[in-house]
């Protein structure tokens, strides 16, 4: 059986509709996709790279007919976007509307979200931030009950916070974090690669682990603490605190198969060093399955025709592959 997938285009002007267009042949071979965007800049995409792709334009999600993509347009109907403005921020926010509303409904098994610009969203959704915190709101839960998870072939990463300023970030160093991004590591792990017991390394906060406390008392005080206990509590090899400048050398080098991050750039510098396109965000904790690219909107190749998209086919491929993975399908 095939899941239902919802697609959201993302920023109309960015390279979400190209990278979309490119992915809808080989997203159908494994799923049933509705397309949630603005249609005429989608249909532009497809007339661009010579698709011969049916789609059933329709008001409401619902699968399509064999062999055809269905398609839930916003309500902006007029020529493609091209450019950032409101026309853009409005298409992005409502597809995105509304294809969590067909999760949130049943009616989609998994979402798969296109690249957004938060800015330009902010400008008409005050207080939005990312996917991830608006996704959490929108399913009734806590910005703590869910974790981000960016998951490569050889590793994953899960992040203990998401969006969260600098001067902020030692005041989000608590066990109860650690205890929900650990638990959502290990459980994305176990679903994704059953017959494996899954090796993960905690990585320090403070330079050199803490060096007993002369850095920083992170370590000391929560951190070590923390490793000692879960040991023995979760089905998994548990190593930490790791001092961040070794753990991820190590991880790639094949040593763990998934690392805490204790925030934003402390992960994602070392993952995009890896490349983009290979990596999948993946939101735990949510009562559907949720992916998206690691890379953005890419404004300045929009429309060139050189955009990449392995990233967006890997989020399709890995929503199928995890909601098969929880229901037996």
């Amino acid at each position: 059986m095939k899941p239902v997938i919802a697609i959201t285009m993302g920023d109309p002007s960015g390279i979400g509709p190209e990278i979309i267009a490119r992915c809808l042949e080989s997203a159908s071979r494994i799923s049933r996709p509705i397309v949630f965007g603005h249609w005429p800049t989608l249909r532009q995409a497809l007339d661009d790279i010579g698709a011969g792709t049916r789609v059933q334009l329709m008001e409401r999600a619902k699968p399509a007919e064999p062999d055809t993509i269905a398609i839930v347009p916003t309500e902006d109907d007029g020529p493609p976007i091209e450019e950032q403005g409101e026309r853009s921020s409005r298409a992005q926010f409502e597809s995105l509307e509304k294809a969590v509303d067909s999760a949130l409904d049943g009616t989609c098994d998994c979402l798969a979200t296109g690249p957004v610009s938060k800015e330009q969203i902010s400008r008409i959704a005050p207080g939005f931030i990312g996917h991830t915190e608006y996704l959490a709101e929108r399913c009734g839960l806590a910005r703590d009950d869910v974790t981000m998870i960016f998951m490569s072939e050889k590793l994953a990463v899960g992040l203990l916070t998401t969006h969260v300023p600098m001067n902020r970030i030692a005041l989000t160093i608590t066990t109860e974090r650690y205890e929900r991004t650990t638990g959502h590591m290990v459980a994305l792990l176990k679903e994704m690669r059953p017959d494996e017991r899954p090796r993960i390394a905690i990585a320090a906060f403070n330079p050199h682990a803490g060096e007993g406390g002369l850095l920083g008392n992170e370590e000391v005080g929560i951190l070590e603490p923390f490793c000692r206990d879960i040991r023995g509590r979760v089905d998994a090899e548990i190593t930490g605190p790791t001092p961040a400048d070794t753990v991820f050398r190590d991880a790639m080098n094949g040593r763990y198969d998934g690392v805490i991050a204790a925030y934003h750039d402390q992960a994602m510098i070392p993952l995009k060093l890896m490349g983009a396109g290979q990596t999948v965000n993946i939101t735990m904790g949510l009562p559907f399955v949720r992916t998206s690219p690691d890379h953005g909107t890419a404004h300045d190749i929009a429309r060139t025709g050189v955009a990449d998209p392995a990233g967006m086919r890997l989020a399709i491929d890995a929503a199928v592959k995890l909601w098969r993975a929880r229901t037996n399908g």
